[in-house]
């Protein structure tokens, strides 16, 4: 059944609602029970008559509920608003229904015309410029990258064999959940975890605050710009998530990258491998909008690509493809090894 054009207008209001509701922790909140809007207001710092006007139109959604006496309570879909729910959507959905939803009504009409992308036309500035200056909204897009690798690192943790395995670099890995997974359900791996100078800093701060010595010993964050390096001594190499953001040249180059590091590293089981992990359109349900956010957040001329543009820009960088699996979250996994006429490049 078609969607009306006035319920697909109002659509903005309603992510901005859940989105708010992200932001300010109200399912936190209420995690030990109802709550009353004079408490809830107290408990997430805002005010009560427009915290009753935000709330109103989430339980209105299902979102939140009220119980019989008028007081404010979870719902089985604000659950995964909590932080601390195993499988949390809390800052993602801050990231996506805040930044990105704002860079898109800043900035989308002007991109289509000019062909490029979304953030510099709404912000003036391209994504991570604007993390490096907005450092609430950069620790939010840590914290969204989290909730996001959270599944997958569950995945790899459980079906990729690592008996062979001594050293695992996850490139672009953000605040390392993913690594933090593998490593945990194998102790003999240690993990390198690559990603933007400020990403890697907050993100050593915070394994260091955890107290979890057993991490601290086998996790580290190396800072590295991918475009032109990544570091040596992977056996097995893992980008997830990444080359989506990027153009194909751009990809080709990150790929090459990686290619000259494996190169450089003897594994104990033959040449390292490389698991590239992102969404393939013949294995994504949500590929009608996915180029739309690739113009938001990814560099101009960024697009979903097909398991023939992977083996592509895979050749062209050097590497060939072993392999490719669907996976859950609409992601695929490419494995890959460095290709025989490459073995000395």
């Amino acid at each position: 059944m078609e969607t009306s054009l006035v319920s697909l207008v109002m659509g903005s209001f309603t992510s901005a609602t859940v989105g708010a509701a992200a932001r300010l922790g109200i399912a936190d909140a209420l995690a030990d029970g109802p709550a009353t809007p004079d408490e809830l207001a107290a408990a997430v710092d805002a005010d009560r008559d427009a915290l009753v006007s935000l709330m109103t139109a989430l339980t209105a959604l299902g979102v939140f509920a009220k119980d019989e006496d008028g007081r404010y309570t979870n719902s089985p879909q604000s659950e995964l608003l909590r932080t601390d729910h195993p499988d949390s959507m809390r800052y993602l959905t801050a990231l996506l229904c805040g930044l990105y939803a704002q860079a898109a009504a800043g900035g989308l009409a002007e991109a289509v015309r000019t062909g490029t992308s979304v953030m510099p036309h709404a912000f003036g500035v391209p994504l991570y410029e604007y993390l490096d200056k907005d450092p609430e909204t950069a620790r939010i897009f840590d914290l969204a990258m989290q909730d996001w690798a959270r599944p997958i690192g569950a995945v790899l943790a459980e079906h990729v064999p690592f008996e062979n395995v001594r050293t695992v670099i996850d490139v672009g890995g953000g605040n390392g959940t993913l690594l933090k997974a593998v490593l945990t359900a194998h102790p003999h791996l240690k993990g390198i975890c690559v990603d933007r100078p400020d990403t890697c800093r907050r993100a050593e701060e915070d394994l260091r605050a955890s107290g979890n010595e057993d991490l601290i010993a086998r996790l580290t964050f190396q800072p590295a710009d991918i475009l032109r390096e990544v570091p040596e001594g992977g056996d097995l190499y893992i980008l997830k998530n990444v080359l989506h953001d990027w153009s194909s040249e751009s990809g080709v180059q990150i790929l090459g990258n990686i290619r000259r590091a494996m190169s450089a590293t003897t594994a104990p089981d033959g040449a390292p491998t490389l698991l590239v992990i992102d969404p393939l359109a013949e294995h994504d349900s949500g590929a009608a909008f996915r180029n739309v956010i690739k113009m938001v957040v990814g560099e101009s001329k960024a697009r979903e690509r097909t398991e023939a543009d992977m083996r592509r820009e895979a050749a062209a960088a050097g590497l060939q493809v072993l392999s490719i699996t669907p996976c859950p979250a609409d992601l695929s996994v490419t494995a890959c090894t460095i290709a025989p006429d490459t073995q000395a490049a």
